[in-house]
């Protein structure tokens, strides 16, 4: 699938239900402060790709302090139900809100691939940059978890970013 936005364009306006139980709009939700949607599988996988989404999401909490000091929020959304994601969250402990794009309207409306194994259907590892005004600053399509978090503190740094917060040290 190629994605259906571009560097520029608006996140789409899309409701996911979060870990705490509360339904969240993704437009309106960035309208509050620049944010990081990272677009990834985890709860349900087995093997590499557990692996792979276990480290994306390593990554983001390890950059939590960071993502903090510069204002910038971090959601990760999975096409996993609640309860998987809930059970995820206290299995690993961790301390960002997950997202649950169940019925697939978030991956299918910004254009992310999917990978299926034995009914389980998951968002290939996609991570945005999207600043306060709804536009998307960055885009890392097959995210990796090295220099992620940098890279997307970044893309709020661009000279035309209005809402560019003052990050010291933004290295891996």
């Amino acid at each position: 699938m190629t994605l259906k936005v571009n560097l520029g364009d608006q996140m789409p306006s899309i409701g996911l239900r979060a870990t705490d139980g509360y339904l969240l709009n993704l437009r309106s939700f960035v309208g509050r402060q620049p944010s990081i949607l990272l677009f990834v599988g985890a709860p349900t996988l087995k093997g590499k790709a557990r692996e792979r989404g276990d480290a994306l999401i390593d990554a983001l909490v390890a950059g939590r302090r960071r993502l903090e000091e510069a204002g910038v929020g971090t959601f990760v959304i999975t096409t996993d139900n609640e309860t998987q994601q809930q059970a995820y969250v206290e299995e690993r402990s961790l301390p960002i809100l997950l997202l649950s794009d169940e019925r697939r309207s978030a991956v299918e409306a910004v254009g992310i691939a999917t990978t299926a194994e034995r009914g389980n259907v998951n968002a290939v590892p996609t991570a945005f940059a999207v600043g306060i005004d709804g536009t998307i600053r960055d885009i890392v399509e097959n995210a990796e978890p090295r220099g992620l978090v940098a890279r997307l503190i970044d893309a709020f740094r661009a000279p035309d970013a209005e809402e560019a917060p003052a990050v010291a040290g933004a290295t891996t």
